[in-house]
């Protein structure tokens, strides 16, 4: 029992959400000493939903973890292609099953990372082993997962905007330097005790699509008059129902920022410049055509700027700026890139400089 609480105790020790995904498998592995165990989670891209393996461990193998930022949507296995992983997904409920001859061990036991059923952002932990497990095992599974989960609430709590579910500038830095490359996890503690000094780093797989990250600016064109005419309370609806357009935009690998007021960031994934602005131009199509109510038709200007190998997200989110400053002074509603203005020699002296403050 104590050494159950001490694994416990160790969950509660993590400071971001990779650490405790690879927290929680080396719990798991100590535990219940099986073959393999896989946290995954899921990634959409429009209607289409797939496995994303967050951590992976084995006995005597180097700990596999895995970027979903970094992911190539094709390569990943769609949901319904792991019918006990999707069955505990879809309920929310303990799934075990015997192994295919090929697995690593004769059970699959799946339980949901979510306490959710059928969660957009779930997830499942399988574990492979040669018996399945016990009702005890099961009880300190719930157990451990239920201190999981209190604790992955807590990091969605501070990572989202109250009012938009977006998420918010305080977890934007993090973000940006992970999408420049793919860093080692911060160090873990092994929950028998060994401090993350003296555990190696686990390296973050990175498969890679030719695609590069991009970053962009939306700002709502004449939100203060909204405010104004209507009231904050239809204002505040106006950037709800912005957000429900931004996130049926883009993809569910793409991460959406609301930065205060009325400015959103994007870091978007694509290939070229090209795919960038016909994202973008997407997104202010649909702002354009939306209704909103009582407000009517609302429009948004859209700034774009490459991601340099030696940005800092000031500087790469100072360029966007620019851009977005350009847009509203030559006639909103309209995505501007700022490498196309600095092409053209658009781009003002006299612009504003440093307009965001990212803390």
């Amino acid at each position: 029992m104590l050494d159950l609480v001490d694994h416990v105790a160790a969950l509660t020790e993590f400071k971001d959400r990779e650490a405790l995904d690879v927290g929680l498998a080396q719990t798991f592995m100590v535990l219940f000493k099986p073959l393999k165990v896989t946290l995954y989670s899921v990634l959409s891209d429009s209607n289409d939903r797939r496995w994303v393996p967050l951590t992976t461990m084995r006995p005597g193998h180097a700990t596999e973890s895995f970027s979903p930022l970094h992911a190539d949507f094709r390569l990943l296995q769609p949901l319904k292609e792991a019918p006990p992983r999707w069955q505990c997904l879809d309920t929310g409920l303990f799934v075990e099953v015997e192994s295919d001859p090929q697995g690593p061990g004769k059970f699959v036991t799946c339980l949901p990372l979510s306490s959710e059923s059928g969660s957009e952002e779930g997830g499942v932990i399988e574990i492979h082993s040669q018996a399945g497990l016990t009702p005890q095992d099961h009880q300190i599974a719930l157990r451990v997962l239920r201190v999981y989960r209190n604790m992955q609430n807590m990091f969605a709590y501070s990572e989202r905007d109250a009012l938009t579910g977006l998420l918010n500038r305080k977890s934007f830095e993090d973000t940006f330097y992970k999408s420049l490359r793919a860093d080692a996890l911060p160090g873990v503690d092994d929950p028998r005790g060994v401090p993350a000094s003296q555990v190696a780093a686990v390296p973050l797989r990175r498969v890679e699509s030719g695609e590069a990250f991009w970053l962009a600016m939306a700002d709502v064109d004449h939100f203060k008059q909204v405010n104004d005419k209507y009231g904050h309370q239809i204002g505040d609806e106006v950037l709800i129902l912005v957000a429900r357009i931004l996130k049926s935009t883009f993809r569910g690998y793409d991460r959406i920022y609301r930065f205060g007021g009325e400015e959103f960031v994007i870091l978007l994934r694509c290939r070229d410049h090209a795919t960038a602005i016909m994202i973008l131009e997407r997104f202010r199509a649909a702002m354009e055509k939306f209704l909103f109510p009582q407000a009517g038709h609302i429009t948004a200007c859209v700034g774009l700027s490459d991601i340099r190998s030696t940005d800092t997200p000031e500087a790469a989110c100072q360029r966007a700026d620019l851009a977005v400053y350009h847009a509203k002074r030559t006639g909103r509603n309209q995505v501007c890139s700022h490498a196309d203005l600095e092409r053209d020699g658009l781009l003002r002296d006299e612009v504003k400089v440093g307009g965001v403050e990212l803390f």
